[in-house]
C-alpha cells in the first residue's frame, strides 16, 4: 500500500467535508476562509447525526445516506437565511458588500502548516498500513468493520458490537463513521483509513481551526495569522499525543473542532473582530451546527469547550451588567450566569465516564506541575521554547492591554492550565474529580487541551511584540528604506525561519515514541510481524461468515478489522453469553453432540487464531479452553508463522466451518 493511496484517500474525505461541511456553512452565510475552517465540523456534525437518523428510518449507512441528509439540512438552512434577508430593506450588513480582500499570506500559513504537519504525522505513523500496537485500538479498528458489516455507523447502535444485548447504549461513534466512508469511497484497508482520517484531523482540520480563533479574536493581521499558523505546527501535545497514548483517536477529533466551536461562540458573545456580513444569531446557528459533531466525537470534548468557553461567558455578563444599570435587567443577568453555572455543574456530572474509569492517582507535586505548563515541558519532558516565549509573550501583553478578547484568551489559558494541574497534583480527591473527573482524571487528555489555547495567545504575544518593535526608530528607518518586494523576502524569511525554530526536540521525541507504538516489529505488543503476515492469509482459509475464536487480548480479534472475518471477542471488554463462555472455557475437550459443541454451532465458529500468551498490557488473562491447542486432536492446524497458529475446529464435524 503506497503512500498515494493514503493521500488519495485523506483527499477523498476532505471533498466529503467541504460538500457536506461546506456546503451547509456556505447556507448559512459564511464566506471565504471561515466557511473554509468550519465546513469540518458541519461535517462531522452531519456524520454523526446521518447516522443516528439513518438507524432510524431504516436506511443503511453510505455516503449517500449523509449527503442525503446535508442535502434536506442545507436547504433547511439556506431557505431560512433567503426569508431573513427578504425581510431586511439592505443586506444584512453593508460588510457583504466590501468584503475582505484576497489574503495570499493566510493562504500561504495556511498551506505551510498543513505540509508540515502532514509529514510530521506520515512521519510518525511510518508506513501507510501500520496501526496503534494499543488497547484501545483494538475497540475502534474493530467498531470500523462492524459498521460496515452492519451498514449502521449510528451512536446508539456501535455498542452492540461488544454488547449485543444492548447494555452499552450510547457510544461516540462520529470518528468511526467517518473512517467507514473513507473505506467505503477509497477501497483502502481500514488502517491506511485510519491513518488517512488522522492526518486530516491532526494536519488540517486542526491548523484551520486554531488560525480561524486566533483571526476571530484579535483580528486578521499578516503576523498574527502567520504565527498561529507556525504555533499550530509547534507543540507535541496536539494532536502527537492522542496518537501516542491511547489511542485516542475519538477524542483528537473533538479536541480539533473545538477552536472552531469557541471562534463562533466568542462572535455569539459579540467578543473579537466581527465577520462582516454575518450577525451574531447566524454564528449562534454555526455554533448548533458544530457541537453535535464535537459530542458525538467525544462528550470529553464537548466538557472541553464547555470549559473553555466560561471565560467567554464571564466577559460576556461583565459587559451586560455594565450596559444596563436597572435592577430589572441586572437580575436578569444574573440569574442566567447562575442558570449557565448551574448548567454546566450538571453537564460535569453527567459527561463524566463511570467512577471505575476515573482512577487514575496524581504523579506531580503542585509546583512541579504548574512549571510544567510554563514550560510546555508535560508528558515529553523537552521544552518548546520558541512557544514558550510566544505564550509568555501573550501573557504580558493580555495583562497590560487588558481588553476583553485579550482577557479572553487569557482566561481560556488559565482554565486549561488549572485543570491540568489539578489533574496531576490536587492532593484533595473529591475537588479534583469534580473538575476533571470528565476527562477520566487522566493528564493526557488534559495535557492535550493546552495547545488549544496557547497557540492563540502564543499568536497575540509575537503579533504584539512585532508591532512594538516596528515602533522603534531604527526599525522605523529600516523599514522605510526597504522596498516593498524586499519587505515580502524578509517576511517570507522570518515566518520560514520561524516554523524551522518550532519543530524542535520535543516534536523528534513525540515523533519517534508515536513511530515505536505504531511500527509492526517482531515484538509488537499486540500484533507482531508474525502475526500480523498470518492475519493477512486468513481470508485465504476461513470462509466468509465463518466466525473464529481467540484470545481478545493477544491481538488474534483483529482478525475482524484485517482480514474480514467475524471473530468471537472483538474486544477485551465484552459481554459475555453462556454460549460464548462454554467454548472460551471448553473448546479444547469439546465432543460432538456435547455442549460447547453446541455452541459452536449457535456461534457459528468454526477456527482459532492461537497468538501465544502475550498480551498488549502485558497482564495474563486465561481462557482454558485455547490451551494446548497444539497437542489436541480437537482442532487442525491450518496455517503457522513463527509462534502464531490458525487452527480449524474439527472436534464438531464438518458443519461448523461451513
Amino acid at each position: 500500500m503506497s503512500w498515494f493511496e493514503l493521500f488519495w484517500a485523506a483527499a477523498l474525505l476532505l471533498l466529503l467535508l467541504a460538500v457536506t461541511g461546506g456546503s451547509l456553512a456556505w447556507a448559512v452565510g459564511l464566506r471565504g476562509f471561515a466557511a473554509l475552517a468550519t465546513a469540518p465540523a458541519f461535517g462531522i456534525t452531519m456524520i454523526g447525526g446521518t447516522a443516528i437518523v439513518a438507524q432510524w428510518v431504516g436506511l443503511s449507512w453510505s455516503v449517500v445516506s449523509v449527503l442525503v441528509v446535508t442535502l434536506v439540512v442545507g436547504a433547511a438552512l439556506w431557505g431560512a437565511r433567503f426569508a431573513y434577508l427578504r425581510t431586511r430593506s439592505q443586506p444584512e450588513e453593508e460588510g457583504e458588500r466590501t468584503r475582505p480582500r484576497f489574503d495570499v499570506w493566510l493562504l500561504v500559513a495556511s498551506i505551510a502548516a498543513i505540509l508540515v504537519l502532514s509529514f510530521r504525522l506520515a512521519d510518525a505513523v511510518g508506513l501507510p498500513t501500520n496501526f496503534s500496537q494499543t488497547f484501545d485500538n483494538i475497540f475502534h479498528l474493530n467498531a470500523v468493520r462492524f459498521i460496515l458489516d452492519t451498514g449502521n455507523a449510528s451512536s446508539l447502535a456501535i455498542g452492540r458490537m461488544t454488547n449485543p444485548g444492548g447494555a452499552l447504549g450510547f457510544y461516540p461513534a462520529a470518528w468511526h463513521g467517518a473512517v467507514s466512508l473513507i473505506v467505503q469511497l477509497s477501497g483502502v484497508s481500514i488502517p491506511v483509513a485510519v491513518n488517512a482520517m488522522s492526518i486530516v484531523v491532526g494536519a488540517v482540520i486542526w491548523p484551520l481551526g486554531a488560525v480561524l480563533l486566533t483571526r476571530i479574536l484579535f483580528g486578521r493581521g499578516r503576523v498574527l495569522t502567520i504565527s498561529a499558523a507556525i504555533l499550530a505546527t509547534a507543540f507535541p501535545l496536539f494532536p502527537l499525543l492522542l496518537l501516542d497514548y491511547g489511542v485516542l483517536y475519538p477524542y483528537q477529533l473533538g479536541l480539533s473542532l473545538v477552536p472552531i466551536a469557541l471562534a463562533a461562540t466568542a462572535q455569539v458573545f459579540g467578543l473579537g473582530q466581527r465577520v462582516p456580513g454575518f450577525s451574531r444569531w447566524w454564528w449562534t446557528l454555526v455554533l448548533l451546527g458544530t457541537l453535535p459533531g464535537i459530542a458525538l466525537a467525544h462528550p470529553g470534548a464537548l466538557v472541553s469547550w464547555l470549559a473553555l468557553s466560561v471565560p467567554m461567558v464571564i466577559a460576556f455578563a461583565i459587559a451586560q451588567w455594565r450596559a444596563h444599570s436597572s435592577a430589572r435587567s441586572r437580575v436578569l443577568i444574573a440569574g442566567a450566569f447562575a442558570a449557565y453555572i448551574v448548567a454546566g455543574i450538571l453537564a460535569l456530572k453527567i459527561l463524566r465516564p463511570p467512577l471505575e474509569a476515573r482512577g487514575w492517582p496524581t504523579t506531580l507535586s503542585v509546583p512541579a506541575a504548574v512549571w510544567e505548563v510554563l514550560s510546555i515541558s508535560t508528558w515529553y519532558g523537552a521544552a518548546a521554547l520558541v512557544a514558550i516565549l510566544a505564550v509568555l509573550a501573550g501573557i504580558i501583553w493580555a495583562l497590560i492591554a487588558r481588553t476583553p478578547a485579550s482577557l479572553v484568551a487569557l482566561g481560556m489559558y488559565l482554565v486549561a492550565a488549572i485543570l491540568f494541574v489539578t489533574v496531576v497534583a490536587l492532593p484533595f480527591g473529591t475537588l479534583r474529580d469534580a473538575l476533571t473527573g470528565a476527562w477520566y482524571n487522566n493528564t493526557p487528555r488534559l495535557a492535550a487541551m493546552l495547545p488549544l489555547v496557547m497557540v492563540t495567545l502564543g499568536a497575540y504575544g509575537v503579533a504584539r511584540t512585532a508591532s512594538a518593535l516596528a515602533t522603534i526608530p531604527v526599525v522605523e528607518r529600516i523599514r522605510a528604506s526597504t522596498p516593498p518586494s524586499g519587505r515580502v523576502l524578509l517576511g517570507a524569511a522570518l515566518a520560514v525561519g520561524g516554523m524551522l525554530a518550532v519543530q524542535g526536540a520535543a516534536l523528534a521525541q513525540a515523533t519517534t515514541s508515536v513511530s515505536a507504538l505504531f511500527a509492526i516489529t517482531p515484538t509488537s505488543p499486540l500484533v507482531n510481524s508474525d502475526e500480523y503476515a498470518l492475519l493477512n492469509r486468513v481470508d485465504q482459509h476461513v470462509p466468509e461468515g465463518v466466525a473464529i475464536a481467540g484470545s481478545p487480548w493477544n491481538g488474534s480479534s483483529l482478525a475482524y478489522a484485517l482480514a474480514d472475518r467475524p471473530v468471537l471477542m472483538p474486544h477485551t471488554l465484552m459481554e459475555i453469553t453462556q454460549e460464548l463462555e462454554l467454548v472460551n472455557e471448553g473448546l479444547v475437550g469439546a465432543k460432538p453432540g456435547g455442549a460447547v459443541c453446541e455452541a459452536v454451532e449457535i456461534l457459528h465458529v468454526g477456527f482459532v487464531l492461537d497468538f501465544g500468551s502475550q498480551e498488549v498490557h502485558g497482564a495474563q488473562h486465561e481462557f482454558p479452553g485455547f490451551e494446548d491447542l497444539g497437542t489436541s486432536d480437537r482442532v487442525r492446524l491450518v496455517d503457522e508463522q513463527g509462534e502464531a497458529r490458525l487452527y480449524e475446529i474439527v472436534a464438531c464435524g464438518p458443519s461448523a466451518n461451513r
